[in-house]
């Protein structure tokens, strides 16, 4: 998850609880745009629980990911190396991932969202952030992996 911020940090929505913005969506979404969607929610769970699972088990082996705290775009072995060393430095106590929009073309789609995150480093006092994240997955098969990743800083408290 840290890696994941750290590569593209979290939104939080102009105006608008993170949950409001899910319920205008989601019921006009399409089986393949739903489908999309639950992948970005599990690898958030996943990444979260720092089990190991993200990026690796999510990504595609081409992965792309830049964001504001990497000075150049980083591949899936430099994602997973840093995600490892950011698990070991800090944690995420809270966070809320709120979709914006989903296109897809193909086997192609690309995911607009939000994130709203309290994460805690060491004994350091908890950090809130908010970020607006881009993500294009490919189709594999019969799932979706990441291809690219990339983030914005929207708020900090």
């Amino acid at each position: 998850m840290t890696n994941r911020i750290l590569a593209a940090s979290a939104v939080l929505v102009l105006g608008f609880g993170a949950s409001n913005v899910a319920i205008a969506q989601a019921p006009s979404w399409s089986a393949e745009q739903t489908a999309v969607w639950k992948v970005v929610e599990q690898s958030w769970v996943d990444d979260v629980a720092q089990n190991g699972k993200w990026p690796g088990s999510y990504v595609d082996d081409h992965m792309v990911s830049w964001g504001a705290d990497t000075p150049s775009p980083q591949y899936k072995a430099s994602m997973e190396k840093w995600n490892r060393f950011n698990n070991s430095q800090s944690k995420t106590l809270q966070y809320e991932v709120s979709p914006l929009a989903i296109a897809i073309s193909g086997d192609t789609a690309v995911v607009n969202y939000t994130v709203l995150q309290v994460t805690q480093r060491a004994t350091d006092k908890p950090e809130r952030e908010a970020s607006g994240i881009v993500e294009t997955l490919v189709r594999s098969g019969d799932s979706w992996k990441f291809l690219s990743t990339t983030g914005f800083d929207m708020k900090k408290k």
